[in-house]
């Protein structure tokens, strides 16, 4: 899937518009949290999918264009109680067929996520979200089955 595909993937399925997700993707290129494309225009090179979700986790946890990478970073490095790190259970819920798809709620303060992941909640990151604070965003599991979907679609 070339980087354009992706961002008009994403960008469907998670309500947002494809002209900022694209603009957090330069972003997430010149902070080089994503490999930037090379090649001619017409036929740039395909994208990763380590890069794939990388910018899924941009997409949600975004909250200014300035801080997007920074803000990546924060969340894909957030970890469970088991240690395993946010961006590998994004990553299965993405890519993994046989994986049930669950929810994600994520907290901006502090930074956390919240995945439900075959029936069981997964708590990465802080416990609990500050008193007040609001959900950045959240993907519901008929979200995630759909962009499984066609990303799986477009990588075989």
């Amino acid at each position: 899937m070339r980087l354009h595909e992706a961002v008009q993937t994403l960008s469907r399925h998670l309500y947002l518009r494809a002209g900022r997700t694209q603009t957090i993707a330069g972003r997430l290129q010149d902070a080089g949290v994503i490999s930037k494309t090379e090649g001619s225009r017409r036929y740039p090179e395909e994208i990763s999918l380590d890069d794939t979700v990388a910018l899924f986790i941009a997409s949600i946890t975004e909250t200014s264009l300035g801080g997007s990478a920074a803000t990546t970073m924060t969340f894909a490095a957030l970890t469970d109680p088991a240690g395993t790190p946010f961006v590998r259970a994004v990553a299965d819920l993405l890519f993994l067929e046989d994986l049930p798809a669950g929810d994600i709620a994520i907290h901006l303060t502090p930074p956390a996520a919240t995945v439900a992941i075959d029936g069981e909640l997964v708590v990465f990151g802080a416990n609990e979200p500050a008193p007040g604070a609001v959900s950045a965003r959240f993907i519901g599991a008929t979200t995630i089955s759909a962009l499984r979907a066609e990303l799986n679609k477009k990588e075989n």
